[in-house]
């Protein structure tokens, strides 16, 4: 059997859960079956640092945007460090001349590979390309459900998405998937379920090397991993909870591993709280899962998500976890909150109390991580894989129908 030749898309590579997951399904296709090639628009010092050793070495990388007249202006928007006159280049001068001349370099590459399929994995590409003549398929990594709520304009882009550009849209969780079916009926047979692939063994063989001593506090530690972008993380929060159980006299410090750009607002909160000299800003950790697996306790408080890659890790090395009961994805994988506490979304008081029975009642401890051990089994790289597999196997065998190719064309 000819392998399928697959090419994957992502906008740039950041320290965050999407980048990591997209590295870990990479990894988890077999190369006797799938010839793999990725396009990344924009370049990036993690993509060089970090993921570059991490994604398989057959993988073929392709940066679309190299040159800094392209790619500059974007990196600092998203440093947060755009001024006037460069929003005015990035936003208005550049993208009539970027968007034409990136459509023009992916389909080269498209081409001169004989790809079968596209894996649109941040649902970025087809804005650039629109519908393309090979299968199509995109992933939505972020709860559904709340673009009914004050965000008519995100649902319409998506729904167009969903009905015209793609031949398939992975939702990352049952709920998510539920939510897509009732906002965007019309394509709902377009709409699948792949959970996230996660290399068990692999997280836990690095949750077991020692972590940096020069940032590890010296005591117990409640430990949260996540970017620090408060329009979605919410450490603000985690924060205050953490600020009552001091005053309770709670033993463990907190650390936050991860960084972003409301790192500065989030250090200000922790000293007006007078919680400063409690709480460690270890920034970006190549190796996350060592301090998850170290702590008392990883505490979670998203306002929204899609499949938090993080709250699969800490169930993978063992590690009691407490989460906001956010959409989506902390439900469907703390299975209704029989492996790990739920709490209302932005609830101090909530959130607080679960942390100090997460540390403190050993039995609810013992319960939660035992029934985490045997759910977290069916998150492991086999089924995901293997429906993706079968995925790209559906849809390159039903391209040949001339209706199709046309709609594509």
């Amino acid at each position: 059997m000819r392998r399928r030749r697959v090419l994957f898309h992502v906008t740039h590579f950041l320290h965050g859960g999407i980048e990591t997951s997209l590295v870990s399904l990479l990894n988890s296709l077999d190369p006797d079956r799938f010839e793999l090639g990725l396009t990344v628009t924009y370049p990036s010092p993690e993509l060089e640092s970090h993921f570059r050793a991490r994604l398989p070495a057959h993988v073929a990388v392709h940066v679309l945007a190299p040159e800094p007249w392209l790619s500059r202006c974007r990196q600092l928007k998203k440093q947060r460090k755009l001024g006037p006159l460069g929003k005015l280049y990035e936003e208005v001068l550049l993208p009539p001349v970027r968007k034409p001349l990136m459509n023009r370099r992916f389909r080269k590459i498209l081409n001169a590979g004989g790809y079968d399929a596209v894996v649109d994995y941040d649902m970025s590409l087809s804005r650039i390309t629109g519908p393309l003549p090979v299968p199509m398929i995109g992933y939505q990594h972020f709860s559904v459900e709340h673009l009914a709520r004050g965000h008519g304009r995100k649902l319409r882009k998506l729904r167009h998405q969903c009905k015209v550009d793609y031949d398939a849209v992975v939702m990352l969780t049952d709920s998510m998937l539920a939510d897509a079916r009732k906002l965007i009926p019309e394509a709902a047979d377009k709409l699948v379920r792949l959970y996230n692939a996660i290399d068990l063994a692999s997280i836990r063989a690095k949750a077991e090397q020692p972590l940096d001593p020069a940032v590890a506090p010296a005591g117990p530690f409640i430990v949260s991993v996540g970017r620090q972008e408060e329009s979605q993380k919410d450490f603000t929060s985690l924060l205050r909870a953490y600020a009552r159980l001091v005053a309770q006299g709670i033993e463990e410090n907190l650390v936050l591993v991860g960084d972003g750009a409301s790192r500065p607002q989030l250090e200000a909160l922790a000293q007006s709280l007078g919680i400063a000299d409690r709480v460690t800003f270890a920034g970006f950790q190549s190796n996350p899962y060592a301090w998850i697996r170290r702590a008392r306790l990883m505490a979670f408080s998203s306002k929204m998500e899609g499949l938090p890659n993080v709250l699969l890790e800490g169930l993978a090395v063992g590690q009691v976890v407490v989460s906001t009961d956010c959409p989506t994805g902390p439900r469907e994988i703390l299975d209704d909150g029989r492996a790990g506490l739920l709490v209302p979304v932005g609830d101090v008081d909530g959130l607080a109390e679960a942390m100090r029975r997460g540390l403190q009642d050993d039995a609810l401890r013992s319960t939660l991580l035992a029934h985490a051990a045997r759910h977290v089994e069916q998150m492991g790289f086999g089924p995901t894989s293997q429906a993706f597999t079968a995925l790209v196997d559906r849809l390159t065998k039903t391209t040949a129908a001339p209706a199709a190719a046309t709609a594509r064309a």
